[in-house]
């Protein structure tokens, strides 16, 4: 019984042990699946055989796509219209902002140079500008990094010119600054109080 069981397997399959299969079928099968690849391929190739336009739309060109705008987030001034005159008149400046930066832990103070010779001042290295925590009293400098120097524009190169928007970084260590509250900025003989902090 075994050996009849052996040999029915023996003759299903090749000298090697592997099923025999129909070579008839096998190339069917190439054939088949060759031809589905090549019609599905030229399909895709080819897309819609209705021309672009014929449906009336009018045709789309990809520079008629504009991105999305972000939203103008206007902060309010750091002073009012009245103080921000007389700094203007006196100091040849425009405070522009004053507002945290780096999550907190510092200050970005940016301003508009309206008279070079007046806003000298903003510029030299010499003077080293720092805030005044109104409800603490800290002082908090423009921080020296080693290689890049002093967090702020200076006028070494003779390049400061009118109508031209400048920075200037406060560090506040452990964001001991927060938004809303009130500081004096103080650069050299300037110095300009309850400056609030955005």
């Amino acid at each position: 019984m075994q050996n009849s069981e052996y040999s029915n397997k023996k003759s299903k399959d090749d000298g090697e042990g592997h099923p025999k299969g129909n070579p008839l079928l096998i190339i069917m099968v190439i054939v088949i699946c060759v031809t589905v690849s090549l019609v599905f391929s030229s399909s895709v190739s080819q897309g819609d055989d209705t021309p672009a336009g014929a449906t009336g739309e009018p045709i789309k060109k990809a520079t008629e796509w504009q991105p999305p705008q972000a939203p103008v987030v206007s902060l309010p001034a750091p002073v009012d219209a009245e103080k921000a005159k007389a700094i203007a008149d006196d100091w040849g400046i425009e405070l522009i902002s004053l507002r945290l930066a780096a999550a907190g832990y510092m200050i970005d103070f940016r301003f508009r140079v309206l008279d070079e010779k007046k806003a000298g001042i903003f510029f030299d290295h010499r003077i080293k500008p720092h805030l005044v925590v109104e409800r603490s009293n800290a002082k908090l400098p423009v921080p020296m990094a080693a290689k890049v120097g002093a967090f702020r524009a200076t006028n070494r190169g003779k390049n400061i010119k009118p109508n031209r928007t400048y920075y200037m970084v406060f560090g506040n260590p452990d964001a001991h600054v927060k938004s809303g509250e009130k500081v004096t900025m103080v650069i050299g003989d300037f110095k300009a109080e309850h400056l609030i902090v955005n």
